[in-house]
């Protein structure tokens, strides 16, 4: 028994280091402000490369800011883990439809993304 526990943690650690990319882990210090008001119903992810994920309790918006193209979009294909993980099908997020006004990349940092939303909103996600 314990020599299975042993190799099915490994096998999730090896998982864990091919798909870290595409594997956002839930930030539960994470916070969302839109126009300096917090968001209380969001949920902020973070992957390896420090990239952002922010999904909706209700899961009915979200958005992904990737560094590869610092641009906020909307994510195709993502499958989650309700509370603790999302995991998308690619390393770079196939975009639904981008959401930032005049497609300008977000000012990202390693705690902190923020950008103008297409309803001209700032936004600001807080990495803890």
């Amino acid at each position: 028994m314990r020599r299975v526990l042993v190799l099915l943690t490994l096998a999730l650690i090896a998982l864990a280091v091919v798909y870290r990319d595409r594997l956002y882990l839930r930030d539960p210090l994470g916070t969302i402000a839109r126009n300096g008001v917090v968001q209380e119903d969001a949920r902020i992810f973070i992957n390896y490369e420090n990239d952002v994920l922010v999904r909706e309790k209700r899961g009915t918006e979200m958005f992904v800011v990737q560094h590869w193209n610092g641009l906020p979009a909307t994510p195709a294909g993502l499958t989650c883990i309700e509370g603790m993980l999302c995991m998308t099908p690619a390393d770079r997020v196939m975009d639904v439809g981008e959401i930032s006004t005049g497609h300008a990349p977000a000012e990202m940092t390693d705690r902190a993304v923020s950008f103008v939303d297409a309803a001209g909103a700032k936004v600001l996600v807080t990495i803890r």
